[in-house]
């Protein structure tokens, strides 16, 4: 009985213990989030610039210019623009469907005027960092 009773007595300062490496854990854990969430935004960042300097967008700025724009970007804009240079070039227009000048409906397409497609200028253009 009297081992029992020393067991109990130790008992709150093992849990004590157990509380506090438990708090310890459990920061960690939430700090290791946190890294990798930032090394996951930043690894987006870099393959978008790359996907950007493959495909010719914003030839102005030099890839690292481009990760540091990136980079600003909150992660769901990021996601967007990643989206937007998936569709920016690859042989078709966004928003416009190419049509000769003999099918065009009413003569006020952008392929017809000559012009360009707003949505495409601006995922083409610097302003979609912005």
């Amino acid at each position: 009985m009297t081992q029992l009773r020393k067991l109990a007595g130790d008992l709150p300062e093992v849990i004590g213990l157990a509380s506090e490496h438990m708090k310890k854990l459990a920061n960690s854990n939430v700090a290791l989030h946190q890294e990798n969430a930032g090394l996951k935004h930043e690894l987006s960042a870099y393959k978008l610039a790359r996907r950007m300097e493959q495909r010719g967008l914003s030839a102005e700025l030099d890839f690292e210019a481009k990760v540091a724009k990136l980079l600003e970007m909150p992660v769901a804009k990021l996601a967007s623009m990643d989206a937007a240079v998936e569709f920016a070039t690859g042989g078709f227009r966004l928003g416009t469907l190419e049509q000769d000048d003999k099918t065009a409906s009413n003569g006020d397409t952008a392929s017809s005027t000559g012009g360009s497609d707003p949505l495409d200028s601006y995922i083409s253009s610097n302003a979609a960092f912005t």
